[in-house]
């Protein structure tokens, strides 16, 4: 099993320094990674221990700038298709790159993220964050990870069945999205062998990746009503690779088979 690749943050405010140069005063655009796509944004306890919210969606970097569009995942507060915008200012320099993250809820709470990259390490993000107002998420200070998932690529699987049988399935996965509300979907075809109700499949327009709380629906050969949805969690390993971990349930027909799923990528 692979994860994806994780994001921490850590405590750092934005200062942009503006560039005096000549004719005239410009901001040199920022040569920092920042991740664009579907990204999860986590906050937790100090420890990392226990979970206090999850937003999940889509960044966009243009220049020195961030937006995008997330949704909040856990807790169920609000509905998870509420559009939430992200605005970011992006700069410092090498290696402390700085990032500054904001975000008002519907219920009027903002919540802002202090990111760097933690000890120059550019492909993790890690910092703070900080809660103004009362309402749908809190407490209102935490320390925050960002997890950026490109799913794109041929998973292997394995399907563990409540009755005890196992089948693998061979995974081509292409990302798909984002739409206008910053949600992703897939496309692709798998095969599978030695159980479940059917043995190929195509990747169903419903499917929804989102990193953790992600569905994928394989349907079954034209005409045959079969379906296999796995559900679970996409994340990410320290040092690269992608894994899911959840359940799945196969029907076609008087077939029915349910169990728990493993994939990993590459």
């Amino acid at each position: 099993m692979k994860l994806l690749s994780r994001f921490p943050l850590s405590s750092f405010l934005v200062s942009l320094a503006l560039a005096g140069c000549g004719g005239g005063g410009s901001t040199p655009a920022f040569e920092g990674f920042f991740p664009t796509g579907l990204n999860q944004i986590t906050a937790t306890d100090p420890s990392g221990a226990t979970t206090f919210f999850r937003f999940n969606g889509n960044f966009v970097k243009n220049g020195n700038s961030m937006s995008g569009t997330m949704h909040l995942n856990l807790p169920a507060c609000l509905p998870f298709n509420t559009d939430i915008p992200i605005t970011g200012v992006l700069g410092g320099n090498a290696p402390d790159f700085q990032f500054t993250l904001t975000m008002t809820l519907p219920t009027n709470q903002t919540i802002t993220f202090n990111l760097t990259h933690p000890g120059g390490h550019v492909s993790q993000l890690a910092g703070t964050y900080t809660i103004a107002g009362a309402g749908c998420v809190g407490p209102n200070q935490g320390e925050a990870s960002v997890q950026s998932f490109d799913l794109t690529g041929i998973w292997r699987s394995t399907l563990t069945s409540s009755g005890g049988g196992t089948a693998n399935m061979s995974l081509n996965l292409t990302q798909t999205g984002p739409d206008a509300h910053g949600f992703f979907s897939g496309t692709g075809t798998a095969t599978i062998t030695g159980g479940t109700c059917f043995s190929t499949a195509t990747v169903d327009p419903s499917t929804f990746l989102i990193g953790a709380g992600s569905t994928l629906v394989l349907d079954g050969p034209a005409g045959s009503g079969g379906k296999t949805i796995l559900q679970g969690d996409f994340s990410n390993l320290a040092f690269g690779g992608t894994i899911f971990s959840g359940t799945y349930t196969s029907t076609q027909g008087a077939c029915s088979d349910s169990g728990t799923a493993s994939m990993q990528f590459p």
